[in-house]
């Protein structure tokens, strides 16, 4: 879908990191956007930049995704027609199965998948009554590649791919569509805010992503996959070459995967 000239878009996630830089991307066409997010001064600070690149009205209003409440009110501020609603809120965790704690498990999946859910149940049944619309979902390469001990963060993410996937085919039709972005890291500031049984797996994400790409490329990707239709945007060579490998190789992936985490992850005392 082409995005119309001053779209409507809703953004949960928007006070910081992939949200702020999907609204700055969308900004300079005169959006109307609609910025959520827990944290009101960030989200209030993405609505000044967004104001300077040129949108044509900036609503802020706090949102806790994973409560189904929070998410009625957003749709509640939204105006009547919406061309894009983003899904993008979301957490980070680290740790391996069996250490990491079941609280940080329940955290993670509330926010991340839990979000999205919420997100989708309330938006997607306004998409098919206008007949048009996109949703976003963002969920991660991490969702499709699974590596070793990233469990909580990589069900939670591969929930957003499965249900991405099967809204895709309950949209066909109606005039609305999906797409499921899944990069892999990149600049933002999720890591700081972040649960990690290790305090070696924290420092192993942070260098990951201060060597990745600025989230700024990786919104302008993601619009242009929203805006071509696609399903799925994996905007980054190192996700589309291992997604690749594990279709190719299925039964030996876990094993590869497990030997390149090594490179990065710290050893076992």
């Amino acid at each position: 879908m082409s995005l119309s000239r001053s779209p409507h878009a809703v953004i949960t996630g928007a006070g910081s990191g992939f949200g702020r830089a999907l609204a700055l991307e969308l900004a300079p066409r005169s959006a109307r956007l609609v910025l959520a997010d827990v944290n009101i001064d960030g989200a209030e600070e993405t609505a000044k930049l967004a104001r300077v690149k040129g949108a044509e009205k900036t609503t802020v209003i706090r949102c806790d995704v994973t409560k189904l409440s929070d998410v009625q009110a957003l749709s509640d501020a939204a105006e009547d027609s919406i061309d894009l609603i983003v899904n993008n809120a979301g957490v980070s965790s680290a740790g391996r199965i069996g250490e990491s704690q079941l609280e940080d498990w329940r955290w993670t999946i509330d926010v991340d998948l839990w979000g999205v859910i919420h997100g989708c149940h309330v938006f997607v049944p306004r998409l098919k009554k206008q007949r048009s619309g996109h949703v976003l979902n963002v969920a991660s390469a991490a969702g499709l590649l699974c590596a070793p001990t990233m469990g909580a963060y990589n069900v939670a993410k591969a929930g957003v791919i499965a249900l991405s996937e099967t809204l895709s085919g309950e949209l066909a039709g109606t005039g609305a569509s999906v797409t499921v972005a899944c990069p892999t890291f990149f600049k933002t500031d999720i890591v700081n805010s972040g649960r990690f049984s290790d305090p070696k797996l924290r420092d192993a994400a942070t260098r990951l992503v201060n060597r990745g790409k600025e989230a700024e490329d990786i919104a302008r990707e993601t619009i242009r996959a929203v805006e071509a239709g696609d399903l799925y945007c994996v905007p980054m060579s190192d996700g589309r070459w291992m997604w690749r490998m594990k279709r190719a190789i299925p039964h030996s992936y876990g094993k590869v995967a497990g030997m390149i985490a090594k490179r990065f992850l710290p050893a076992r005392p």
